[in-house]
């Protein structure tokens, strides 16, 4: 399998359409929606090691944030 990403502009638009999506939910749907879209895409995606990579990759990003 190759490495594929998105293009920029193609990942602002799935940011835009996530945000909106999220805007759109009462508070605690929230969970529920980012845990069904995760396993929605890590279906897709089809490599159970890469799909890994990306949880512990946003897994990062949060601490980063929260030590920020």
């Amino acid at each position: 399998m190759t490495d594929t990403t998105l293009p920029f502009a193609d990942l602002e638009r799935a940011y835009e359409c996530l945000a909106e999506t999220l805007d759109s939910l009462p508070e605690h749907q929230e969970r529920l929606f980012l845990a069904q879209l995760a396993l929605a895409l890590a279906h897709r995606v089809g490599d159970v090691e890469r799909v890994m990579a990306a949880v512990e990759e946003a897994r990062w990003g949060v601490a980063e944030v929260s030590d920020g």
